[in-house]
């Protein structure tokens, strides 16, 4: 979404005014359990919602990055790994479906690195700087026009270049349904939630179809709507696929302090969207794919202390595998090292998460 003044602490920063290129982390890359489900052009049926019990953290809590200049940039990680004095073990990317294909490059740098590459795949044209386009606007990307077949050879082109790479990847497809800032979000172009699953599944089908197993899916919203928002929105429910349909559950969330949405801590920014993944059917992991705070606009208001608060939060969350952080300076200074203190902190929380 292109929020320059982002509606309370609803919104997350993941659309950016230009397009984001990919990035990359150091671990090994996790094994994934999962296989790959039969695919159907529909959603599964919906039954009563039971969250399972939470079991108790058998990993330590990993961290993750996105860097504007992408994990091919070598100097660009090595800096960031000095900086904070850890690899990040995930590495988030972006491509838009302007992209005619994978990226291979960034994608074999961020294994090289020992990283996972959780690639965010978006089916829009990322707007840039002073475009007259709105990005809402761009009506051949809806959910109405990718189920209607417009853009099946263009998926059908990736999912059979990510088939012959045949390595590891985390697809995040299409994020943030719940949102209003992009042609896939809710409500904008006449989308509804049926139609995002729908969509989904039809994605699901082509790649399945085109043999590229080794693709995880990562189903990622937004976190919820304030309680006393006024928008028209729906539930988290509404709109997932299917516990068969996804490998891996995500969640956005960001501490704006603006004006407009306040100073939020974390347990408050992510705990409501925490239980209604965990709502949801199946036992997934959870990843943080996308996190940052901006500097408080009042003398109480400190990042460091909320980066403190947010690693401490997320360690008692056993089904939490790992914090993305959106390492960038756009609509607010994101970046770790916004200040000395924000960046001390950042230092002392990851090394905390060694075992």
């Amino acid at each position: 979404m292109m929020r320059d003044q982002p509606p309370r602490q609803t919104m997350s920063t993941g659309a950016l005014p230009t397009r984001r290129s990919l990035h990359v982390s150091r671990r090994s890359v996790l094994t994934w359990a999962a296989a790959l489900s039969v695919l159907t052009a529909c959603a599964e049926p919906k039954s009563p919602s039971t969250t399972l019990p939470v079991q108790p953290r058998t990993r330590p809590l990993e961290h993750g990055v996105y860097l504007t200049e992408g994990p091919a940039d070598e100097a660009a990680l090595r800096a960031y790994e000095d900086l904070i004095g850890s690899s990040p073990q995930w590495i988030l990317l972006f491509c838009d479906w302007t992209i005619a294909a994978p990226p291979l490059l960034e994608l074999d740098a961020t294994l090289a690195a020992g990283a996972v590459p959780v690639l965010t795949w978006e089916p829009w044209h990322a707007p840039h700087p002073g475009s007259p386009v709105a990005a809402t606007d761009q009506s051949q990307f809806s959910l109405a026009r990718i189920l209607a077949g417009d853009h099946d050879n263009h998926i059908r082109t990736w999912g059979e270049a990510l088939a012959s790479w045949n390595r590891d990847v985390v697809l995040r497809f299409a994020h943030e349904m719940n949102g209003n800032w992009y042609p896939w979000g809710f409500g904008v172009q006449g989308n509804t939630p049926r139609q995002y699953v729908r969509a989904w599944h039809h994605v699901r089908s082509i790649f399945a179809a085109a043999g590229a197993s080794s693709v995880r899916w990562c189903w990622a919203p937004n976190i919820p709507w304030a309680p006393d928002d006024t928008s028209d929105h729906a539930s988290f429910e509404d709109f997932f696929p299917g516990p068969g349909a996804v490998d891996l559950l995500g969640i956005d969330g960001y501490n704006w302090a603006s004006t407009n949405s306040g100073w939020t801590a974390p347990e408050e920014l992510f705990g409501a969207g925490l239980k209604e993944l965990r709502d949801l059917r199946g036992a997934h992991p959870i990843v943080v794919t996308e996190t940052a705070s901006s500097e408080g606009l009042e003398p109480w208001q400190s990042k460091a202390e909320w980066i403190r608060q947010l690693f401490d939060y997320l360690v008692n969350q056993p089904d939490v595998e790992s914090a993305i952080w959106f390492h960038t300076d756009k609509e607010h200074n994101w970046q770790v090292d916004s200040s000395q203190e924000a960046l001390a902190a950042y230092r002392e929380a990851v090394a905390s998460l060694r075992p």
